[in-house]
């Protein structure tokens, strides 16, 4: 059985999960529907004052027991993980991912906004963490949305979509998941 995605957001504008919502689908063989999002109180609870970005491992475990599987949670702002200075995202295999979106957007960099710069990389991001939800690793191929970043200039190098490799492995995994 395909599993239903479920766009859920903390604080993102109804476009921003609408157009997610929509690439998403023309992507996957399967229902995605937006959600009602999540308490921003849930999340504020993850917030390292210190630092000045929520906790996102810890945040994954607490989100992954109160939401059902297959959630792409998107939050307005920085994360990191215990290790690593931030995340664009985190996931949970069989559970979902969060999404980040502070660091997708071109503002922070010094440049002018861009809303479809910060769509094309949400999409990214969020097709990254929902493939870590369904079992799949890193992959070292240069273009695949698999491929790990560690800058942004790496997210804007891959592509949205699996190479063939990572879409063969989920098509084993989920069979007709992808369109």
């Amino acid at each position: 059985m395909l599993p239903i995605v479920r766009v859920e957001p903390v604080n993102v504008e109804s476009r921003v999960v609408s157009w997610l919502v929509g690439a998403l689908r023309s992507m996957l063989n399967t229902d995605v529907v937006a959600g009602r999002g999540v308490s921003l109180s849930k999340v504020i609870a993850y917030y390292d004052e210190e630092r000045g970005q929520i906790r996102a491992d810890l945040l994954v475990e607490e989100l992954a027991r109160e939401l059902a599987p297959m959630p792409v949670v998107l939050i307005d702002a920085d994360a990191y993980v215990e290790g690593l200075n931030f995340v664009f995202g985190i996931a949970k295999p069989g559970w979902g991912g969060i999404v980040f979106l502070a660091r997708l957007r071109p503002e922070y960099y010094g440049h002018p906004p861009s809303e479809r710069v910060l769509l094309e990389r949400l999409l990214k991001e969020a097709v990254h963490e929902l493939g870590h939800a369904l079992g799949l690793e890193h992959c070292r191929t240069p273009r695949c949305v698999m491929r790990f970043s560690n800058s942004i200039l790496e997210v804007d190098a891959k592509s949205h979509l699996f190479c063939a490799a990572c879409a063969h492995k989920l098509h084993l995994m989920y069979p007709g998941l992808l369109r």
